[in-house]
């Protein structure tokens, strides 16, 4: 399909039509219209050259593609598509400036919030394009590896740009000369160029090479002219070490010019003050660790030959954990009782003259508490998974997170605790590698690289890639159900083409067993009329009259393979009807002139006895209407009758709505994969089982379904309540308080 002269969906809106020209807007200060043009200018002077060198890069990758083509045909497309960029170059160019100019432009319409999903056609899944699903899937991840490839950057340029604009500090993906606006910029530039959809993502990758993972110094050096220009000189990037992270507010330092700077009190700070005090929760769960230690017999007093590390110096050591090189036999294994005493052994060598560094009794909490709760989220996700080495990875951020900020306890919505719940339920419906969707475990292998290679204190690090991963993943679900929907659609349509071949076998079958045609006529109504009848009913119906009409046309030639019959006022009627229908599943005109003659005549010549030897051969070779029969052809023996305990589950199956999951054992360790219920047949008993990625999953009927219930081989997915985080710190809690049962953190000595 070539996508060439439509307006892409995704985050343009507004890109149809005029665009906005900056020079026109007379009603801006002219400060304001002064600093958007130095803007513009220095935007001009760097993607002018950078998109020169993409599309030069995209013409040699081609040609050499073409070069190496399989087929003239393949060629044929790599060429076309060269032509198709080198006619369109320069205003390739254009078209790109004229939309980073129109985003400057709009400098009033730029909000605090983020845009809305990628595809204008979000509210309404049934009309979007497939085509256009992957347009934004391809530029979403484009621009979301360069936001995280720039994060510190783009945090100073959103706040400057703020300051030029009037307004709250805007989301990254909604600045202009943002990423994300850039990557619309080329695919706006590109929406009159004739590709098709295969070139055209080819064409976005391109340009994230020689474009989008070059931008550091641009953002550099517009960070270091806005600041010249007395907006935000002073900016510095937000440190760990603040007195309350939940509470600390996410406005912009003043600007220079204070009437220009946004003011507001930021989401995140208002849902904090709704929760509990920070140190409430932890409170609790260190009093309850301390009452498990000692009724176990585990706390005593700390040792005196260790001086408590500063939180400075624990970080510090953490620091260093986090950015280790590890193995992936390491990242696969998790425990955290290793992990600790790793950190004590670390913790002493980096001790200074006199008593070796250990820790403080609230920071020793603080690693058992993060030490159970990874127990418990790593215990959710298949050993040996590549989720499970992710989780692993998060463990030391997370901690250090903790260390500094207790609301991470009790806030459902702090950044990293949502970051890593994401992750962990994710991972936790992966039966293995394979069944992950690879758009998605490769958007959080590079979330989980930067929070290992970049985390330094700055929690925002965590909401920034929280957002770009939300985003990321409401993509992927649309994507997923769109692609339901056409599995379900396939299915209603095997579904109705298998009752129109069933009823067409039993008509044919009644007839051969009322008479004893011969063997050509035989073949020609088990193969093409059986196809011809299928046509009719999935038409109109077995009760429909095309579909009667052609049963009678199959009495009437069963009748005439016993003997010749003379001439009738209705031959010329069959001999129309059997000739269209023979046309219709497909076979060649020729042939259903000699097989139709040879019905009809007392005796065929020589030639046409030789002709009809090739037709038998074409019946005997024709595809059949939808591919050869489904299982359900009774060509073994049926199955037995279902037991009381299978029928209760077929009953109980058949009240099941749509779109409810249901958990597969996949072996005999117990591991479980999980399959949606995305439609059922009631006339045929089918059901079609999807997996996240709303792909197609294995073949089965209602009775297969009930049966494997009953042997509790599948079953329903239990409601949760709560994110998986959620009932991680419920269990914990619930384990603190049983007495006898052994937490997996407690560490008296660990001081």
């Amino acid at each position: 399909m070539t996508s060439g002269g439509r307006t892409p969906g995704g985050n343009g809106s507004g890109t149809q039509g005029r665009l906005p020209v900056l020079g026109r807007r007379s009603d801006l200060p002219p400060r304001v219209r002064n600093l958007l043009e130095g803007l513009q200018q220095h935007a001009a002077g760097w993607f002018q050259p950078a998109l020169a060198r993409a599309l030069t890069e995209i013409d040699g990758s081609l040609f050499r593609m073409a070069e190496r083509s399989g087929n003239s045909a393949e060629q044929q497309r790599r060429f076309e598509a060269m032509r198709a960029f080198k006619q369109a170059g320069a205003s390739v160019q254009q078209r790109f400036q004229d939309h980073l100019e129109a985003d400057l432009a709009r400098v009033r319409d730029v909000g605090p919030a983020a845009h809305e999903p990628a595809s204008d056609a979000a509210g309404s899944l049934e009309l979007v394009d497939s085509a256009v699903l992957e347009e934004d899937l391809g530029l979403q991840e484009i621009a979301g590896k360069a936001d995280i490839r720039n994060s510190q950057a783009l945090h100073a340029y959103t706040h400057r740009f703020a300051v030029v604009a009037g307004s709250a500090v805007p989301a990254t993906e909604a600045v202009p000369l943002g990423p994300t606006r850039v990557a619309e910029a080329f695919r706006y530039a590109l929406r009159d160029v004739e590709l098709d959809l295969e070139h055209r993502l080819f064409a976005f990758r391109q340009f994230d090479r020689a474009v989008m993972a070059t931008l550091a110094p641009f953002y550099d050096r517009v960070n270091t002219w806005l600041g010249g220009q007395r907006v935000l000189p002073n900016l510095q990037h937000p440190s760990f070490r603040r007195p309350d992270i939940a509470h600390a507010s996410d406005e912009p330092p003043q600007a220079a010019e204070p009437a220009d700077a946004p003011a507001g009190e930021p989401a995140a700070a208002a849902a904090a003050t709704q929760e509990p005090p920070d140190g409430e929760l932890f409170g609790t769960l260190r009093d309850l660790l301390g009452a498990k230690r000692r009724a176990e017999g585990t706390a005593g007093p700390g040792s005196a030959s260790y001086a408590p590390a500063s939180r400075d110096d624990l970080q510090s050591v953490l620091g260093a954990l986090q950015r280790a090189p590890t193995s992936a036999a390491q990242q696969a294994r998790y425990d955290s009782e290793h992990f600790k005493n790793t950190l004590l052994v670390k913790l002493r060598r980096a001790s200074p003259e006199g008593r070796p560094l250990g820790l403080g009794d609230e920071d020793l909490d603080t690693v058992d508490l993060i030490g159970m709760l990874f127990d418990y989220v790593v215990r959710n996700v298949r050993e040996g998974s590549g989720a499970r080495s992710l989780l692993t990875r998060l463990h030391v951020p997370v901690l250090r997170v903790a260390l500094g900020d207790k609301s991470f306890f009790t806030r459902r919505d702090h950044p990293a605790r949502e970051l890593l719940n994401t992750i962990a339920e994710t991972g936790a419906h992966w039966f293995d590698d394979s069944d992950a969707d690879p758009d998605l475990a490769r958007k959080m292998q590079m979330v989980v690289d930067h929070v290992s290679a970049n985390f330094d204190g700055d929690v925002g690090v965590f909401d920034h890639l929280l957002s770009d991963l939300s985003k990321h993943m409401q993509l992927l679900a649309r994507r997923a159900e769109v692609v339901e929907r056409r599995n379900i659609d396939a299915a209603r349509g095997r579904d109705r083409l298998e009752v129109a071949r069933e009823a067409a076998r039993a008509a044919v079958i009644r007839i051969l067993q009322a008479t004893i045609p011969a063997p050509r006529v035989r073949s020609l109504l088990e193969r093409a009329w059986t196809d011809a009848l299928a046509l009719s009913a999935l038409r109109d119906g077995p009760e429909g009259s095309e579909f009667k009409r052609r049963v009678e046309v199959a009495e009437n030639i069963a009748r005439r393979g016993l003997e010749p019959l003379a001439d009738t006022p209705d031959d010329e009627a069959v001999r129309q009807d059997l000739e269209g229908g023979l046309h219709q599943v497909g076979l060649h005109g020729d042939d259903v002139r000699g097989l139709v003659d040879n019905l009809f005549t007392r005796a065929p010549t020589p030639e046409a006895t030789v002709q009809l030897q090739r037709i038998d051969d074409a019946l005997k070779d024709k595809p059949r209407l939808g591919g050869e029969s489904t299982p359900a052809a009774p060509t073994r023996a049926p199955p037995p009758p279902l037991s009381s305990a299978e029928a209760e589950m077929l009953q109980q199956l058949k009240r099941t709505p749509f779109g409810t999951w249901f958990e597969f054992v996949r072996n005999q360790q117990g591991d479980t994969v999980r399959r949606k219920l995305a439609w059922f047949s009631p006339v045929t008993g089918r059901c079609l089982f999807v997996n996240q990625r709303g792909a197609r999953i294995d073949d089965h009927t209602l009775e297969q379904v009930a049966r494997d219930m009953a042997r509790g081989q599948i079953r329903p997915v239990a409601s949760e309540h709560g994110s998986l985080i959620d009932r991680a710190w419920k269990a914990i809690v619930g384990l603190l308080r049983t007495p006898g049962e052994p937490a997996h953190a407690t560490a008296g000595a660990g001081r």
